[in-house]
């Protein structure tokens, strides 16, 4: 049985519980038996598996004491390879390796260079800690280069980095905006994705740990683009890690609203294709109270007839907006709400009411930047007969 009662002294703390479990190993195995010295078996053995020290075995009153005298130690010095990555990520892991080379020295400052050739197992195990805190995702390989035997020989330990599975292989942005179109938002999407190439072939684990630093990456990237930049737009990202790393980003002006759309109709009764420009000021960067004034055109595609649109709303709550609008030829007063997170395949809901009039209102999906589908009604009873169709789809692409 192991001796619980046998004690060492001598060693790096981080090397004692490998060489205790070795000697409980071979103690256990040395016959307690009259005539056999089993003090002196331990002695001898320890003697041959511990290279580097003089090993002292003791006897005790509940086990034996095992003492080590160090022999002659090399000058330790370690040198940290960096791996061939681009900037800024460069920079991220260079402050995460910051104070590694002296805390491994730290390890090895009182190891004999002979004792490698069996503490290299609990050195690795060791160094695997102290990385996994600085490096999650990163494996590691150790090099040792000697230089002299005599007092003063000097001893490199060089350690190497390569990533571990899982990697980011991809990063699939999704930009969002009330305030550009489509197209501008397209682009942007395109252009960020080379702009966040630094990340591909990195482990998941530690991009995860620089989440904070990947979302500014991306953020100072569309500042610096002209079309966010003139628009005084605010930029929030959301970084998600994984092998297909998900990148959302909110673009909004803090003053502009701005969309343009077309629109067509299945199976509601006069209602024909529309286009639709719209463009909004928002008045809290004046007054501090987060409120929409807004104007819309819309144009029948069929005889090109046009309604104008004047209308106020504020957020109550998180995507909801609540308000009023007057539309022209009809000069007609409507109550408005809408609930739109502005997100792709996301659903949004508008319904608006003008008394004597009727409801009109649409639950939507939004498919991509472009298209979305609504289950739309159109009640307004002075425009339709109560007999004519008055629910069916409203696609709507916007541009």
């Amino acid at each position: 049985m192991p001796c619980p009662a046998l004690t060492l002294s001598g060693l790096p703390t981080w090397l004692e519980p490998s060489v205790l479990r070795s000697l409980e190993a071979v103690w256990s195995e040395i016959p307690d038996a009259p005539g056999v010295d089993r003090t002196g078996t331990l002695s001898v053995v320890a003697a041959r598996l511990f290279a580097g020290y003089r090993v002292l075995v003791s006897p005790g009153p509940e086990g034996p004491a095992v003492s080590f005298e160090r022999g002659r130690t090399p000058n330790w010095s370690v040198r940290v390879s960096l791996p061939e990555l681009r900037e800024p990520v460069l920079e991220w892991f260079d402050s995460d390796v910051r104070g590694l080379d002296g805390e491994v020295a730290s390890l090895l400052s009182e190891l004999p260079s002979e004792a490698l050739s069996w503490a290299d197992v609990a050195l690795r195990r060791r160094i695997g800690e102290i990385l996994d805190r600085r490096l999650p995702g990163w494996d590691f390989s150790v090099q040792v280069a000697l230089e002299g035997k005599a007092e003063g020989a000097e001893a490199v330990l060089t350690l190497s980095f390569r990533p571990r599975q899982p990697l980011v292989l991809a990063i699939n942005p999704s930009l969002y905006s009330a305030t550009m179109p489509v197209m501008f938002q397209s682009d942007l999407e395109a252009k960020l994705v080379p702009g966040l190439s630094p990340l591909i072939a990195l482990p998941v684990e530690w991009v995860a740990r620089h989440r904070d630093r990947v979302e500014a990456l991306a953020r100072e990237f569309l500042e610096d683009r002209n079309s966010v930049s003139n628009l005084r737009a605010r930029v929030k990202v959301t970084f998600v890690p994984g092998p297909i790393s998900r990148m959302d980003a909110l673009v909004d002006s803090d003053r502009l609203l701005f969309q343009v759309w077309v629109a067509a109709y299945a199976g509601i009764e006069g209602r024909y294709p529309e286009a639709g420009l719209f463009l909004g000021w928002n008045t809290a960067h004046l007054t501090g109270v987060d409120l929409e004034l807004y104007g819309e055109a819309v144009m029948d595609l069929e005889d090109f007839g046009l309604m104008r649109r004047l209308g106020v709303r504020f957020r109550p709550l998180g995507d909801l907006r609540v308000g009023m609008e007057v539309e022209w030829p009809e000069e007609r007063w409507f109550y408005r709400v809408l609930w739109d997170p502005h997100r792709v395949r996301r659903p949004y809901f508008w319904w608006r009411h003008a008394p004597g009039w009727g409801h009109e209102a649409s639950l939507g999906y939004r498919f991509n930047e472009h298209l979305s589908v609504e289950i739309h009604y159109s009640g307004g009873c002075e425009d339709r007969g109560e007999k004519g169709k008055k629910l069916g789809l409203r696609g709507v692409l916007s541009l």
